[in-house]
């Protein structure tokens, strides 16, 4: 095997020394100071050189930052209030969700209800009447309306110390003795429900 010559060694030596493991870190807050430092010492240089127009090239500049700082706040407070007209649109959308399949609005949903009483169909009126009454829990705040939610999980959100706790309590009784159960349930006890129900409706919407 032959030994490797100086030169060899050096060149060898040298190319690992360039890789970029190897090279000095850049410090770039030290270059953007650097830069800076020497932009305002030539600002400076020429101020002295020029009194007369550099006053005139502060009264420019504080014009155009008057102007930047303007339009950064009037920038800032229109994101602002659109994501509160986002935030309000939300908040009218949600409980229609809660209705998605049996109306648009609380009013056609309280006819389908009522439609559905009337024709003898205790089965729909409760299942509606139900959705209904987690809408308006939703508009004020007492439950938070999500699809995979149970029953048992909408009992819980709700405060026991809400008026509406009590409704939502028998409400969910007759939902799981009709709907689940397929039970009997007594026609005037869901015509009570259902008017307890478009009493907190009236509530959530003054």
């Amino acid at each position: 095997m032959t030994a490797a010559t100086p030169e060899e060694i050096r060149r060898i030596t040298q190319n690992v020394l360039d890789r970029p493991e190897f090279l000095p870190r850049l410090d770039w807050t030290r270059l953007i100071f650097e830069t800076v430092w020497k932009w305002l010492r030539q600002i400076a240089e020429w101020s002295a050189r020029n009194p007369d127009l550099s006053k005139w090239l502060i009264i420019v500049l504080s014009i155009l930052l008057v102007l930047l700082l303007a339009h950064i706040i009037y920038t800032v407070v229109r994101e602002f209030m659109s994501i509160r007209g986002r935030d309000s649109a939300h908040v009218r959308q949600r409980p229609v969700s809660a209705l998605e399949g049996i109306a648009d609005n609380w009013s056609d949903a309280f006819r389908v209800a009522r439609a559905a009483l009337d024709a003898g169909d205790l089965y729909k009126a409760v299942w509606v009447t139900h959705r209904i009454l987690l809408s308006v829990l939703d508009r004020m705040e007492q439950i938070k309306f999500i699809r995979w939610k149970t029953n048992s999980d909408y009992l819980r959100e709700c405060r026991e110390s809400s008026p509406a706790a009590a409704t939502l309590t028998e409400l969910t009784d007759a939902y799981e003795r009709v709907i689940y159960a397929h039970r009997h349930f007594d026609r005037q006890e869901v015509v009570t429900l259902l008017a307890r129900v478009e009493a907190l409706a009236a509530e959530a919407h003054q």
